[in-house]
């Protein structure tokens, strides 16, 4: 029978060392992977990513991103350049400061992922403030906004819009707005989650949006 206890010591090993990969926040197989690029569906996972924890961030007024332990090798998130603020003018007077409907700004992003199947699902977050403007008026208020994912060339691979709902009091001119979203992005051979990205974007489409 001793002549067993190598094998048996090897698989012991190796189990462990399975048990210590899944345990990590985000784990990534090697290429040699063969269930890498498998069609099998993404494993669910708890994240920790709330609305109610963004609409609390947003509500500190300060800016930058959440940064989250478990954002480690995910794919980074980012708000366009120029694309962050979005004014609403009166009569499309755009620039005119007496005409300013409402004023929007995004100031918080946080995202998290879990990588299995050759898929990396993330789950991202954005927060940020409303101002009503001279013309304004309590009541609902919709953000039009368009995420995009890149890929390492800055390649788009997917884009989708999406809305952004506030509702501003008589009480209190400036509200704030939180939204949490999935994508899930496969990841093509030879590359890694972290070498794709997400942007955010306001849309300046109707008339009188700067």
């Amino acid at each position: 029978m001793r002549r067993f206890e190598p094998a048996v010591l090897r698989i012991i090993g190796l189990a462990f060392a399975a048990a210590a990969l899944s345990g990590c926040g985000m784990s990534v197989p090697s290429l040699g992977d063969a269930s890498l690029f498998s069609s099998r569906k993404p494993e669910a996972w708890t994240p920790i990513i709330t609305e109610e924890s963004m609409m609390t961030a947003a509500r500190q007024n300060s800016d930058g991103p959440i940064e989250m332990a478990a954002a480690n090798g995910c794919p980074i998130i980012q708000v366009e350049a120029g694309q962050r603020d979005l004014t609403v003018y009166e009569g499309n007077r755009v620039g005119n400061s007496k005409a300013v409907i409402h004023h929007s700004e995004i100031t918080k992003t946080a995202r998290e992922c879990k990588f299995s199947g050759g898929i990396v699902q993330v789950k991202y977050g954005i927060a940020g403030r409303v101002l009503l403007g001279p013309k304004g008026k309590p009541g609902p208020v919709v953000l039009p906004a368009t995420m995009q994912v890149l890929d390492k060339s800055k390649g788009r691979l997917a884009s989708e819009p999406f809305t952004l709902n506030v509702t501003i009091t008589r009480e209190n001119p400036i509200s704030y707005f939180a939204v949490v979203r999935d994508v899930s992005i496969p990841v093509r051979e030879g590359t890694q989650p972290s070498d794709y990205s997400i942007t955010i974007a306001f849309e300046k489409t109707r008339p009188g949006a700067a």
